[in-house]
């Protein structure tokens, strides 16, 4: 079985993470882990999904071409849009590209910011649902506004919540 929903419930207070490892998967698949990593594309994705069911924090795999940037930023890319908020590396010269994918950048910030005041706009006038500015304001955006101005203020606090 790929995911195992009881390692993401075998101790709610202490885990806060989990990480896949493709190397380990590749092994006792017994497949080939192909250049364009899409022998474990539905791996990752399964990952992300059952971590973020269970409210858990889901960590990409490594990746294995330490001296491919290139390869790592089209991977980064990847994993951010199937919902990764981090990634394990090997070596530091992959530092720079795994903060500026995971971290939010000033755009997503200040998106985040308007769509909090959009919506206090949006309540004050009686609307849980509106279109405002020519931006669509729901539940899932704010939920999605918070969660991003949550990140960026650990980030820039350094982990003190």
């Amino acid at each position: 079985m790929l995911f195992r929903s009881d390692i993401c419930t075998a101790c709610p207070e202490r885990l806060v993470a989990v990480a896949f490892g493709c190397e380990d998967f590749m092994t006792e698949l017994g497949g080939k882990h192909d250049d364009k990593s899409d022998s474990i594309f539905t791996a990752r994705a399964m990952i992300a999904m059952g971590a973020k069911a269970y409210n858990i924090i889901p960590i990409d795999t490594v990746h294995i071409k330490v001296h491919d940037l290139e390869d790592l930023e089209r991977n980064l890319i990847i994993g951010r849009n199937l919902g990764f908020e981090g990634m394990l590396v090997l070596n530091p010269k992959e530092l720079p590209l795994v903060h500026k994918y995971y971290s939010p950048t000033d755009t997503e910030v200040y998106w985040a910011e308007e769509m909090l005041q959009l919506s206090k706009e949006a309540v004050a006038q009686g609307k849980g649902v509106a279109v405002k500015e020519g931006k669509f304001i729901g539940p899932p955006m704010v939920k999605m506004a918070n969660k991003i101005l949550k990140k960026y203020k650990l980030i820039s606090n350094k982990g003190k919540a």
